[in-house]
């Protein structure tokens, strides 16, 4: 079983009843959907939120490896967008300009998909155990057009494909990034690796093992890392508390002693 993101848990709900619809009712998706699909509501927390941002968290810096892009004009829709932008603006923002996998394929794990050496590569600017992945839906069906990516982490961005591990779907926020009426966030998902390991670099690529629909690119808005417990990769460890308590306690007597 993978590590469950602890990211709010105390006060998330996971959704359970298969009846129980998730996301905008345009999906038309209900846990029922996602079991059908192969994900399991026990180790999968699927719930109708709204993402928000935690403490310490920042967008990944794109790297490498998108062979598209474009913007979505009117994000009340699925199927308004345009071919808008560049690779690293679009891939840098949270703003419906999106990068996308779609110019290598393989086998991994079983999966045909995208390999991970050639997917679309960010700097998560710290250590990350998880990973936030922001979509962009272009069409349906939700959620085959949102969970299509399989994840990756390396400390190395040119890693091969042995060297990136591959990291496991522990969370959806039906609810997506962006409020309603905007339904082309469509879901957040967010990927964690099965230990306690963490690594600066993220790979998504389209299809692989991660994947629930498998048919030849994805559409990505923006990524971002998250530790072990879900802060964002810029929040401070507690030991780095205590060096700073430690700290502030020898100034305060040093300044003390030249005040005696």
């Amino acid at each position: 079983m993978p590590w469950r993101s602890r990211r709010r848990r105390s006060r998330v709900t996971c959704l359970v009843s298969p009846a129980t619809a998730v996301g905008n009712p345009v999906f038309g998706a209900t846990v029922q959907t996602f079991i059908d699909l192969g994900i399991d509501p026990a180790t999968t927390c699927i719930e109708n939120g709204l993402w928000t941002d935690p403490s310490g968290f920042v967008l990944g810096s794109y790297v490498k490896g998108a062979e598209g892009y474009g913007y979505g004009y009117d994000p009340t829709s699925l199927g308004a967008y345009n071919g808008a932008g560049s690779s690293a603006g679009n891939a840098n923002g949270r703003d419906f300009y999106w990068v996308q996998d779609n110019g290598n394929a393989g086998t991994f794990n079983g999966a045909y998909g995208g390999a991970p050496s050639q997917g679309i590569v960010w700097d998560l600017g710290g250590q990350a155990n998880q990973l936030a992945v922001f979509v962009f839906v272009d069409h349906g069906p939700v959620p085959g057009e949102v969970l299509e990516n399989t994840a990756w982490l390396s400390n190395d961005p040119n890693a091969g494909d042995g060297g990136w591990t591959q990291a496991s779907l522990v969370h959806v926020y039906g609810a997506g990034w962006s409020a309603d009426p905007n339904v082309a966030d469509g879901f957040v998902a967010v990927y964690q690796l099965p230990t306690a390991a963490t690594f600066r670099y993220a790979s998504v690529t389209w299809g692989g093992p991660g994947a629930i629909t498998r048919d030849g690119d994805n559409e990505i808005d923006a990524v971002g890392g998250l530790t072990i417990t879900g802060g964002g990769v810029l929040t401070p460890e507690p030991s780095s508390f205590v060096l700073m308590g430690l700290g502030a306690t020898a100034l305060a007597a040093l300044l003390r002693s030249r005040r005696a």
